[in-house]
This record gives structure tokens, sequence and C-alpha cells, in this order.
């Protein structure tokens, strides 16, 4: 049985979880949270936003979802789904298989355009390890997930990818490949916004933590320190850490786009909360009551599962009194929930 924390009492309905994004980024709603006053300051559409941050260095994920969903097929036909996950060596990849029921060692499994996945390890996670091959000498494992791929779309969106979602599962300024799962926080944003804030002072930091499908591992334990976390890799430039150093040494606001980018800054502190540049992976699990942050204050993010360590990450910041005005704010204002659906701004 998932956990579902007894601090949090707001009951989310089914069907007020997003199943399609906004026709327009911006056009998505927003909640401003503010932690001294401790209560919901304003209510609207996302591009309210710059009134909020404008001047702040904002730090994004730059990950780009890899359309890593591929159907094939068992010896004698039965269908299969593959999610390709990133590669843990240069010649294995692993992947996830549905259904998990009667595969084997040694077992070839047929996909499109003339290429196939040969099972060579069974991982303790769940997962397969196996090499993938096509008939076709040139194509890559990249260049043919960009043919053939799906979009894999997270488990509570309950429809079949479209080709829309190509675009619209992916920020406007994604750029390094290498997630099965968007940094949701960062799809309201159009371009015309990220230049309106640049005009008005703001300076957008680009760091890069690859998003797997541990994050929507729900937590199932009543003690939090049982839950293992899942570790993820992030890369974080020179020139960004120096833009957000600089800026913490002389009190500019920082906001930091998603619970992925707070996990990368806050892994990447030092014990004097200067950013380290480099990449490193990281399984930090933020939640409270004692964990203490070294770098984030500011946080726009969407709204998340109950049982899930993102919502617990945002309990770490504001409490959950906080969590708990924030989402009956929500509910009360029509929001939409979760990955496609509306966010919340914490200053």
């Amino acid at each position: 049985m998932n956990r579902i924390p007894p601090e949090f009492i707001v009951h989310i309905p089914e069907d007020r979880t997003a199943q399609f994004p906004k026709q327009e980024r911006d056009s998505s709603r927003i909640l401003v949270y503010d932690k001294t006053a401790g209560n919901v300051v304003h209510v609207g559409r996302f591009r309210d936003i710059v009134s909020y941050v404008a001047g702040d260095i904002i730090v994004v994920n730059d990950t780009k979802v890899v359309p890593a969903r591929v159907f094939g097929s068992r010896p004698g036909g039965g269908k299969v789904e593959l999610l390709f996950l990133p590669a843990s060596t240069d010649d294995q990849l692993t992947v996830l298989i549905n259904p998990s029921r009667r595969l084997r060692l040694g077992m070839t499994i047929s996909l499109p355009n003339s290429a196939r996945f040969v099972l060579s390890d069974r991982n303790v996670d769940g997962g397969w390890s196996g090499t993938w091959s096509c008939d076709k000498t040139d194509e890559t494992i990249e260049s043919y997930l960009k043919l053939i791929g799906q979009t894999p779309l997270p488990p509570y969106i309950r429809r079949e990818a479209q080709e829309s979602d190509r675009t619209r599962y992916q920020t406007v300024y994604a750029e390094n490949a290498g997630s099965v799962a968007a940094p949701t926080a960062g799809l309201h944003f159009t371009p015309k916004l990220l230049k309106e804030l640049e005009s008005q002072g703001s300076k957008i930091a680009k760091i890069t933590l690859d998003v797997g499908l541990g994050t929507f591992i729900p937590i199932r334990s009543d003690d939090l320190s049982e839950h293992d976390m899942h570790s993820e890799s992030y890369h974080i430039s020179a020139e960004a850490a120096e833009m957000i150093n600089v800026a913490r040494e002389v009190g500019r606001n920082i906001t930091t786009v998603g619970t992925t980018s707070v996990r990368a800054l806050e892994s990447s502190s030092d014990d004097d909360s200067q950013i380290k540049p480099g990449a490193r992976p990281t399984n930090l699990f933020i939640h409270p009551p004692d964990y203490r942050f070294k770098v984030v204050d500011r946080l726009l993010t969407n709204f998340h599962r109950p049982d899930s360590t993102l919502l617990q990450l945002i309990a770490a910041l504001i409490g959950w009194d906080g969590v708990n005005e924030c989402y009956r704010t929500a509910l009360e204002s029509d929001f939409r929930f979760y990955s496609y659906g509306d966010a919340m701004l914490i200053v």
C-alpha cells in the first residue's frame, strides 16, 4: 500500500488529474505562497509570475525527455512494451518490460524497423539489461528512439501518448537528452515569457538533472528512512555555479524551477553553501522534519501526488500546514494537478 502522510489532509479527486496540457503554456494557473506570511497571497495565470521573480536568478533544468517507449514482441508473438532507461555502460542498455512474465535470459525481443533487444541479465529493481542491435548498421539507439519511440507519459496520465506530447511534454529550453520524465515545473514557460524576465533583469542559469522513473515510485513505508531513494545524475557547469554563488553572496533572490533543480543544487552545495560545479549522482531524499536547506529558498513547482517523495520535499520547505493551505486553495480555485497541471510559486 502506498503511504499518504497523515499530515496531508486534503483529498484530491482523481478527475482533477490533468490528462492534457493547456493549449498555451503560460495560460496555466499559478498560486503564490509566502513562507514568511504563511499563506497564499496570489491566485492567477502563470504569466503573473513575472511580478514576483523579475530580477531573480532563475535556475532551470535543461534535461530533455527521450522518446524511450517502444513496442515489440516476444518469440511466438506476445506483445511487450519496452522503456529504455539511461545506459549504464557503452554496450549494455537497461529497459523495463511490460508485461514482465515469461521473460528469460537470452530471449530476443523483436522491435520495429528490423531491430532487436537481447536480454542478458535481470536487475534487482525488476528491469533487464541487454544489447540492442539493428539491421541498419548506421542506426544508433539514440537515432532509433527518436524515429520509433513514444513519449513515456506518467502512469496517472491514462491515455496513449500522442505526437503532440513529443513537444508539449518538453520544456522550451530542453537541450540535453537523458530523461524519461519531464521536469514539469518548467513546462509553463514560453520563449516570450523568458525574454520578458530577462528584459527585467533576470538571468537564466541552466543546470541538468536526468529524471529517472524513480520520481514516480511512491513511498510505502511509515518510516521515511526505509524508503530507497532513486539515484539520478546531474551536471552543473562552472558558469552556472558561479552565477548562483555570486547571486547568493550579494543577497540576490534565486528562484529554483522544479524539485529536480532543488535536488541538484542541494546535492552540489558544500558546508559553506557554495555550489560546486561538476557531474555527479545524487540519491538525496529531502523530507521533514530535520532537513535544512543550504541553497534553495524560492521554488516554482507543480502539484505532486500525496504519496511521492516530491511532496515531502515541498513539506520540508514550507511545512505541512503550508502544503495543506496550497492544496486546499488549488482545489477551491479549480486547479489541475500533476505533470500537465498547474503550478505554485513559493517565495
